[in-house]
């Protein structure tokens, strides 16, 4: 007795249908990558040189494939400033950035995928100016071409304190004699304070000179009664230094061994005043 056996045909895929499925993967492979592809790297444009402002705003171009950028500022190798998620082609420092120092700056693109790489660093430096806060006090002066103390490519100038440090003291301690501090040019007022000091002895804290010496706003220890002509810096920038008054105000220079120059800050005059006049003084010292 013979047993009947059905065959089953197994029908072939289509050629079609097969492409179709390579060509889905394929989508969704590119799709994938694409997804997890790293931005492309960023241009960065500004500031770069001499800027005038603390807080710049940096500007860099558009990297393919970005949705947010990354900000850093260094001084060295310290890092000063990191900024992240900005959404723009820009971002303004909210902090405000050190004055005469050289500064680098590097931007990067992200996405969901991940950072980019940083951009090329560009390099920048903040200028100081008359009247900015600087080093214990305020920019009373910038030395230029000629001035003793300038450099050329450097920064360099005289600082005045913030405030008086005394509003009416005597240029001597008590007693008229020739210190030999005559000098009154621009780089003479550290050199004649000293000498007075020198002649009049202690407490240095009883005249003019001593006094000035002994202030050390910002914990800097080098400040002095400045000559004739600094002092005159200060009355010309007095509005930009700020905490004048319309005073007489002792110079370190002697005019001979019974006056010293003072400067009217209401007037443009100076004069040789006798050294047991009350005076008000504003120390200095040079950067």
């Amino acid at each position: 007795m013979f047993t009947s056996r059905s065959t089953r045909r197994v029908r072939p895929v289509s050629i079609a249908f097969v492409v179709t499925l390579v060509t889905l993967f394929v989508v969704v492979l590119v799709a994938g990558a694409a997804l997890a592809a790293t931005p492309a790297k960023p241009t960065t444009k500004s500031p770069t040189g001499t800027i005038s402002s603390a807080t710049p705003t940096f500007k860099w171009s558009k990297a393919a494939g970005a949705t947010k950028y990354e900000v850093r500022v260094y001084n060295g190798s310290k890092q000063l400033v990191k900024k992240t998620g900005i959404k723009k082609l820009s971002w303004k420092s909210g902090t405000t950035l050190p004055r005469n120092v050289a500064l680098t700056w590097k931007v990067r693109a992200a996405n969901a995928g991940g950072s980019g790489a940083w951009s090329t660093s560009l390099s920048f430096k903040v200028a100081l100016a008359i009247g900015n806060a600087y080093q214990g006090g305020k920019v009373a002066y910038l030395f230029k071409n000629g001035d003793p103390g300038y450099v050329a490519g450097q920064t360099h100038g005289l600082i005045a304190a913030k405030a008086d440090q005394s509003n009416g003291i005597q240029w001597y301690k008590g007693t008229y004699t020739a210190t030999g501090a005559t000098g009154t040019a621009l780089g003479t007022g550290f050199s004649n304070t000293n000498m007075i000091m020198a002649i009049q002895g202690t407490p240095f804290t009883s005249y003019a000179a001593g006094l000035a010496r002994a202030y050390q706003g910002g914990g800097h220890t080098d400040w002095y009664l400045p000559s004739k002509d600094e002092l005159n810096k200060l009355f010309v920038h007095q509005t930009a230094i700020g905490g004048f008054g319309p005073h007489y105000y002792w110079s370190s220079s002697e005019a001979d061994a019974n006056t010293a120059w003072n400067q009217a800050f209401d007037l443009s005059s100076q004069y040789a005043n006798p050294k047991s006049s009350p005076s008000y003084i504003r120390a200095v010292r040079t950067f």
